[in-house]
Formats: C-alpha cells, structure tokens, sequence
C-alpha cells in the first residue's frame, strides 16, 4: 500500500505513520509538507493508493489544492485530515471531490475504519453529519452494491466517476459518450439515490455503505 501524506505538522505525520501500520505491515509512505511538493511528486508520476489531505499547509489554505488535485489527478483517491470540522468544510470537501473525511480529533479506531473503507472504494462521511441526514437527506437502507439500487453497469461507471469529482466533459472524454447521454445517466442516478446533486448523492451513497469500483477495474 502507496500512501501520501500532505501535512506540515510532524507530530501530526508521526501519528498518521503508527496508524498505517496497522492497516499495512510494510506501508511505503510518502510526505510532503508543502502543496508544491505534493504537486511535483504527483507529476512526476506517483500514483499512491491514497492522499490524505490536511486542509491548511504553509502555501494553500482550505481546499484549493484538493480542487487541483481533484481536476490534474482525478484516478488518485483523496482523504481529507482536518481539525477543522465543521458541516460547511466537510460539505465543500465532499463537493470538490474528497472521497472522505476524517477530523482530527477522531480515534485512531475511527481512522483505520475510515481508511479501509476509501480503499475498498467506500466513501467515509463523519457520522455526526449523516446522523443529521446530511444537506436535504433523508434515511438511506444498507445496500453495498450499486447494482442494487437498480443501476446498469454504465450508470455505475458514471457515477463513479460522478463521485470522484469529474465534470461532465471528462465522464464523457472517459467513457467515450456523448454530452447528452452522461446528462441522462447522470439525471438517472439521481433520481433513484433520491437525491439532487453531487454532493448530496455521496452523503446518501456513504449512509447506504456503496462500494463503488476503483479505476482499474473499470478499464
């Protein structure tokens, strides 16, 4: 297992370093502690299995590198570490494409699960917000495949390219469709999730506990 960790605080590195081993013997680990050197590791072609994201670093505040990260690596899934938790940063995190969650102030044991989940292709929202139905959400029942839901194999593709952050040029560039047809499955989806846009279906999705296909599988 391939894990970068962009954070500026070493004590915060340490404790991140402890945790991942206990959910891989041997993980090969990656730090950077400026958004820049996140960026040149990336383009020079890292491809970890996992970033995890601190919102606040010495040259990006907030989530503008998450946005970039999001848009230039969209294949390489993003965990955002944050002391900063409050409903609107966790929304506008989900909303740029963080595939999960964690505050900082989180049990180690909230954080392994966590990560494990992101890794099997889960999505980790904080309970505190899905225990709240999220922004407009009502209560979801346990589905872990998406098929279930009543999606066909392409709408699955859409969606989780959706759910990554992808706009919709890139879903259509990605799976060769048209602009129309990515609009149809995507109107598709969130008519049977319930929900209204982006954001709202990974909060739905993270209740249910879907498990959506990584990027290798789909190709």
């Amino acid at each position: 297992m391939q894990v970068m960790i962009v954070e500026d605080q070493p004590l915060v590195v340490e404790g991140l370093r402890s945790v991942l081993t206990e959910i891989d013997n041997n993980p090969d680990i990656r730090c950077a502690m400026l958004a820049a050197r996140a960026l040149a590791m990336l383009r020079a072609g890292l491809r970890p299995d996992i970033v995890m994201l601190d919102l606040n670093l010495p040259d990006a505040e907030g989530t503008s590198l998450l946005g970039q990260l999001r848009e230039e690596f969209p294949d390489v899934p993003v965990v955002v570490i944050s002391a900063q938790d409050d409903r609107q940063t966790i929304t506008t995190a989900i909303d740029q494409g963080a595939m999960g969650f964690i505050s900082k102030s989180s049990t180690t044991a909230i954080l392994i699960s966590a990560l494990q989940l992101v890794l099997k292709g889960g999505i980790y929202v904080p309970h505190q917000v899905l225990e709240d139905g999220g922004p407009g959400l009502a209560g979801h029942p346990t589905i872990q495949d998406p098929a279930d839901i009543g999606l066909t194999p392409r709408q699955i593709e859409v969606l989780t390219l959706m759910i990554e952050g992808m706009p919709n040029k890139l879903i259509c560039r990605e799976l060769g469709i048209s602009d129309g047809t990515a609009k149809t499955h995507i109107s598709t989806i969130l008519r049977l999730l319930g929900v209204k846009n982006r954001t709202q279906a990974v909060f739905a999705l993270s209740q249910m506990g879907v498990r959506l296909p990584g990027r290798t599988a789909r190709r």
